[in-house]
Order: structure tokens, then sequence, then C-alpha cells
């Protein structure tokens, strides 16, 4: 039984060895035969188009008058009277063309009889540049319209240039001539084809096999073999030529030939490289999975996995009471102890949630029956700041506002859990100005921060202001003359620390228990403090504190510890 196990297994994974080692590696050529056939045809049309860029710029400036006008007055400044026409010229053609959007074309310079000119360039034209194209129009200053791309030699190595005659368009008077910089390099754009197969190789010749343009190391060697091919300089159908899958295309209506050179063994460096990651995993697969067969068959571990997998689906069922028994195999001990405390914390976290589910769904019923329509509320308070602001009632007015702000902060409709501190800070200053006007001078405070930049963390809505107001009702209203609360914020090792501060008439913090606050919370009125504790460790955990120092008759203070918090909550 374990040989026919074997066989099972071995047969299909050498069966599958053969497969990729037979049909493979033609594909790869294969693709890569598609891959370069795809991007000459792209490369021809790219070229062609170009060309045809560059035609239509000629003719268009040819018919333009105001250009012909510029280029006909040899007392006309033409770098600055002809710049705009040729800019216009240059812009309407290119409006069309994709060919100028991939930047294939450097810059137009229109050159006059008298070695004046104008230029248009997309990238600026610098000195150095305009000395280049002086030099260029000198050199081709005999020569006529040339009907295809041509190279001069001291120009740099990617350029090739157009060049046509500019003539009237009524007298074919001879007015200068129009030359384009072509960058080659973007032009044909073989980027991506190289880094696929490297080592590629690629030229771009005119008519009479005069190379305007090459890249790759054995490129000279492959042009000099292909033209002592007579056929190939008819136009050969793609082939073989020696390690190299050659390619060459004409480009329509054009003097020019694009040929592409893919080295064989780029071809398949990726299959060698597949292959070996492919064979070593058939070979681990294979070791494995004999190895597992013969442990299982010995072991006969049948029964006691089928137990297993019974435990597993009464999980599965939400049936969080399923354990699994020892099985007496060494082998399944470390499992079934992991799968039981898994199971425990399973029915732990269970009946966790079910509680706080209650405790929220309580919530949420007291929040509905206390719920006021908070717009009925604001329109109210509104309508009542109007009618102190008309009566000129100014400090009822602003306290009226103050309590707007508050309650609206208090209310967060449409608001996010978290805001900044500069917000709630702004909420604390609407309550301190409302009891400050209940109480006038006998209540003092002060709000203070470290760092401006401090005031852009986010701390959740309301945990500040409830502090304050806990620290003036239970702190200073029992004191018959008041006093005050001072608020400071400042940064202390990636936290943020807030102190509330109070002259009040304190208590003993003995018999203040934060914890069992915090698990009764909502039962009774002393929400403030365990509240604001209960809403830090639900979004914080350990990493925020509050505690608490006071004695009676000394005042109380409280500090505040949270993580410096820029997420969104």
């Amino acid at each position: 039984m374990f040989l026919l196990v074997c066989v099972t297994i071995l047969g299909p994974s050498l069966l599958m060895l053969l497969v990729f080692y037979r049909t493979i590696p033609a594909r790869m050529e294969s693709q890569a035969k598609g891959n370069v056939n795809f991007y000459i045809s792209q490369v021809t049309a790219s070229v062609a188009n170009t060309m045809e860029l560059a035609q239509d710029i000629a003719y268009n400036a040819m018919i333009d008058d105001s250009l012909c006008a510029s280029m006909q007055d040899l007392d006309m400044y033409l770098a600055l009277q002809g710049r705009d026409d040729l800019l216009r010229v240059v812009g309407g053609v290119a409006a069309y063309q994709s060919t100028w959007k991939r930047g294939a074309v450097n810059s137009v310079y229109l050159f006059r009889r008298d070695g004046a000119f104008t230029f248009y360039s997309p990238r600026g034209s610098y000195e150095q540049e305009q000395r280049r194209m002086q030099s260029i129009y000198e050199a081709a200053n005999e020569q006529s319209s040339a009907e295809t791309l041509f190279s001069i030699e001291n120009t740099p190595e990617n350029t090739a240039y157009f060049l046509l005659d500019y003539k009237n368009i009524d007298t074919l008077e001879p007015l200068g001539k129009l030359i384009m910089e072509i960058d080659v390099d973007t032009l044909l754009n073989a980027g991506d084809l190289t880094e696929l197969y490297p080592n590629t190789c690629l030229a771009l010749s005119d008519g009479e096999g005069k190379l305007l343009y090459g890249e790759g190391e054995d490129l000279q060697e492959l042009l000099e073999q292909t033209e002592d091919n007579s056929s190939y300089l008819q136009g050969t159908a793609p082939g073989w030529q020696g390690r190299f899958y050659h390619v060459s295309q004409r480009v329509d209506d054009e003097e020019l030939r694009v040929d592409i050179f893919i080295p064989l063994p780029s071809m398949y460096d990726l299959v060698w490289e597949g292959s070996w990651i492919f064979s070593a995993l058939c070979i681990a697969i294979v070791l494995l999975t004999v190895l597992a067969a013969a442990v299982a068959y010995h072991r006969v571990l049948g029964d006691p996995l089928q137990k297993m997998e019974g435990m597993l689906h009464r999980m599965a069922e939400s049936d969080y009471a399923a354990r699994m028994p020892d099985s007496g195999y060494r082998e399944l001990a470390d499992l079934e102890t992991t799968f039981n405390q898994m199971a425990d914390n399973l029915e732990a976290s269970w009946k966790d949630a079910y509680q706080k589910g209650i405790r929220l769904q309580e919530s949420e019923s007291r929040l509905l029956a206390a719920q006021i329509n908070p717009h009925f509320i604001f329109n109210v308070l509104e309508t009542i700041n109007m009618r102190c602001v008309d009566a000129g009632l100014k400090n009822i007015s602003r306290m009226v506002t103050d309590l707007a702000c508050l309650l609206r902060g208090n209310i967060g409709v449409g608001s996010s859990q978290k805001i900044t501190f500069e917000q709630e800070l702004g909420y604390v200053h609407y309550y301190l100005d409302l009891q400050r006007e209940r109480f006038g001078e006998k209540l003092s405070y002060s709000v203070e921060y470290e760092d401006e930049d401090l005031l852009r963390y986010l701390v959740p809505r309301l945990t500040i202001q409830p502090l304050v107001e806990n620290a003036i009702v239970h702190g200073l209203e029992p004191r018959r003359g008041l006093g005050s609360v001072a608020v400071r914020l400042w940064e202390e090792t990636q936290n943020i620390c807030v102190r509330i501060e109070d002259d009040g008439v304190g208590f003993d913090p003995e018999n203040l228990d934060l914890a069992r606050e915090v698990e009764s919370a909502g039962q009774h009125n002393h929400i403030a403090l365990t509240n604001v504790l209960r809403r830090l460790h639900l979004l914080y955990g350990d990493r925020a504190d509050l505690q608490i120092r006071s004695k009676p008759g000394q005042g109380t203070t409280v500090l505040l510890t949270l993580p410096l918090d820029q997420t969104k909550g």
C-alpha cells in the first residue's frame, strides 16, 4: 500500500516536470517574438508620426502669412517678431499629434538667409543648443530639403535632424531653412524592451544604411552581417541570425529602417530561473507528501483525526463548549492543548462581548429616552441671541453663544469621535466663561499649553471639559469663596500630559476606586471621571492614564496622559 501511495504521488510529479521542460521554453520564445514584433510596430508608427509632425510643421510654417513676412523683411528682428508666430504654428500642429506629448521633438529652429533665427523649444533653449543649431545650419546651408532624418558629426549621439527649405509659397523663392532636432532615444523608447531582454541591440538607419542611432555592444557586428545579406536589403521576414533573433522593418513612406536583435539567452533566463524554483518545489512536495503518508499509515491516526474533525465542526457551528479529548498521541498533544486553549479564550471573549452588548443596548436606550432634537435647541438659542443683540444685551448674547457652542460640542451631531486639542480647549473656554458670568470675580481660571503644535493632535471629544466641570462642581462650589482652576498641556516622551488643578475643598483619594467606578458606570450619576477613563481605555488601552492627587482642604490635581494621536476616529 505504501508503494502504491508513492507511485501515485511520484508519477504525476515527474510527468509535470517533463511537460514543463518540453513546453515552457517554446512558449517563452514565442512570447519574446510576439513582444518584439509588437514593439517594432509601435516604433515604426512612432517614427512615422514624428516625420508626419515635422512635415506638418514645415508646411504650416510656409503658409503662415505673418511668419512669411518676417522671413522676407531682413530689417525685421526675427528672434522677437517670428517667435510668437512659430509658437502658434507649432502649437496648432502639436495639439492633435501624440508624438509631441512623448517629447520626441526637442526643438524647432527657423533660420533666415541673413543668419537670423527664431526657435521653439518645449524644454527651453540654452546658449549651447543655439550654437549647435547654428553650426548645423551652416553645415547644411548648401543642402536642399531632406526627405528623411539625417545625422551630423559632433552632435549628441541620441539626436537626428529634419531639414526643409523655407520658401515663399507663391514665388518659391528660398527664404531660409527650417531645422528640427529629434530625440531618437525618446522616439524609440526601448527602455522596457532592454529591461525585459538584457543585451538587446537596436538600430535606426537611413535609406543608405547610415546608422542614425544605435544601442548594444554587438550592434556593429550584427549590422555588418545583415548588410552582407542582399535579400535582407530587399526586406526579409524575421528570423535567427546566429544567437540573435532579428526583426527589421522599414518606416512607411520614409527612407528609414529599424532593426532589433534579441539575444537567445535573455529569452530563456526567466525560464531557467523559474525551472529551478519549480523543480525544488516539486521535489519538496513529493518528499513531504511521502513522509506524511508513511507517518500517517504507521501511526494509524484515522480515529483520532476523525474526533478532532468533529470538534472542529462543533466549534465552527459556535459550540464553544467543544473540547478535544486526550488521544494519547504525543504528535497530537500540542494541537489538542492549543485547540482547547483557543476554545477557552473564544468562550470567554463571547461572554465578554455579550455583556458589553447588553451594556451598549442599555446605553442606547437611555440615550434615546433623553434625546432632544438638537436643531430645535440651536434654533431657540439663536432666537434668544438675536433678541439680546436687538436689546443691546451684549453680555447675555455672549453667554447664549457660548452655551450654544458648548451644547454643540456635547451633542456632537455629525462630528467624529475625535477632535483636535484646539477644539477641546475651545469647549473648556466656553464652559469657564459661562461659570465666570455666574460667579463673577470669585472664580479665576487659566488655560496654558507648552507649544501651539500640540493643538493639532487629536483627543476624544469631551475629555478635558468634563474634568474641568468636575473641578468646579465638586471642588470649588462647596467653598463659599470659590477659587481658581488651571489647565495646562505639555509634551513628554511621545505623550501629551494634561493637568487640571483646583484649590477647592479636595477629598481623600483612598475613598475613590476608579476601576470599580468604570465597571459600574451608567448606574449612578458620578460619570465625569469614570466615563472619561472608560472611553480612553477603549480607544488607547494601557497607553492612556488618569491620576488623581488630592487632600481634604488643599484642592485636587488630575493628571491625564494621552498618546500623540493624529488618527481620525
